[in-house]
């Protein structure tokens, strides 16, 4: 990849996204660590320019943590380092499409100490979707998406993990089906592969857990 951009010092990949053409979806939505949201038209990135776009400005301190396609019709959830999570529209009302170098906008705040972690499209219907989130402690989580209520962009948002020592803190939140299949990857590489419908809790069932490392 260092052939095909122009890194800075200590700069490092956020995320990678597979599309067919620029024509795959009418937006990329990418976020930040200080909860900032930016949408786009994805065709703004159909470029022949070698050394890469500018995709988002950045405020001093700040860095992407998300990237996604998106459509007026889909949701996104936000997910914090301390387990908090933020689930809002994608329509215009709640966030207008930008260009490229804008900052992008508020799209979730956080207590003192806390981070956005991840950022996951919603699409389709609750009744099949889940959100699953993960623990450096080598804990996973699973519960309904529709426990996850939709609010308005710019809260603090509900909680979506409980987050202490001997859990370990949130490494990873995904929005997946039982359909789908989860690989958990170590640090020292090592990978564990389950089917997502082998697990399944509620929030109200507090935590049921999968022990995700050797």
């Amino acid at each position: 990849v260092a052939n095909l951009m122009a890194f800075k010092p200590d700069e490092s990949i956020a995320a990678v996204l597979s599309i067919k053409d620029y024509a795959a979806a009418p937006y990329l939505v990418l976020s930040t660590k200080s909860g900032l949201v930016k949408k786009s038209p994805l065709t703004e990135y159909d470029s022949p320019r070698t050394g890469g776009l500018i995709a988002i400005s950045l405020r001093e301190g700040d860095e992407v943590v998300g990237a996604t396609l998106a459509t007026d019709n889909d949701e996104l959830l936000l997910v914090s380092r301390k387990g908090m999570s933020l689930r809002f529209s994608a329509n215009n009302e709640s966030i207008r499409s930008m260009g490229r170098s804008a900052t992008g906008v508020i799209g979730m705040k956080f207590r003192a100490g806390d981070e956005l972690l991840s950022m996951a499209r919603v699409g389709g219907s609750d009744n099949d979707l889940f959100v699953f989130t993960a623990t450096d402690g080598g804990f996973g989580k699973k519960s309904p998406l529709d426990e996850y209520r939709i609010q308005n962009r710019g809260g603090i948002g509900i909680k979506a993990a409980k987050v202490n020592e001997d859990r370990g803190g949130l490494v990873g939140a995904l929005v997946i089906s039982d359909k789908d299949e989860i690989l958990a990857i170590t640090s020292n590489g090592s990978v564990m592969r389950t089917d997502a419908a082998q697990q399944c809790t509620t929030l109200q069932d507090c935590f049921s857990y999968l022990y995700l490392l050797d």
